[in-house]
């Protein structure tokens, strides 16, 4: 039996995206033994989407109740972004952006194997990060989808 709640205090104490990466696919590893599919819902978070950081973590966090709800196996990524956000002050940005976030942190969790559909929530395609989560996941052969309208 696990513990997320562990698991979240975990997160809130580490320095590097490789150790919160280690974290997350551990939770990924536990998710995975109720032999239902992981979906990961993906989209704007710090970049395009409602145009703001707070606003888009709103939406993100909806939807992933709403799947959740509709039956889906979600991995909740939402407890990670505090320490995503701490950690990525400690990197040079690339065009505005902490890369070190998606070739580290999210790159690992989407190598894992765990996750089998990605959705992605609507205009996507202006946020920098989700842009390359599809890219990602699509060459990995993970199943993408579009998060269905009516569950907005």
């Amino acid at each position: 039996m696990w513990s997320e709640m562990w698991y979240i205090f975990k997160v809130h104490n580490v320095e590097t995206f490789e150790d919160l990466a280690e974290i997350a696919i551990k939770i990924l590893r536990e998710l995975d033994k109720s032999g239902k599919p992981i979906v990961q819902i993906c989209g704007p978070i710090s970049t395009g989407g409602l145009g703001s950081l707070e606003k888009n973590l709103t939406r993100f966090e909806k939807a992933i109740k709403t799947a959740t709800k509709n039956g889906l196996q979600v991995f909740n990524q939402a407890p990670f972004e505090d320490t995503i956000r701490r950690i990525s002050t400690k990197y040079p940005k690339t065009n505005g952006y902490c890369m070190p976030i998606l070739d580290v942190f999210y790159k690992k969790v989407f190598e894992s194997g765990y996750i089998k559909t990605a959705l992605f929530l609507p205009d996507w395609q202006g946020s920098k990060g989700a842009t390359w989560e599809r890219e990602l996941v699509t060459s990995l052969g993970i199943e993408v989808k579009e998060y269905p309208e009516a569950w907005l």
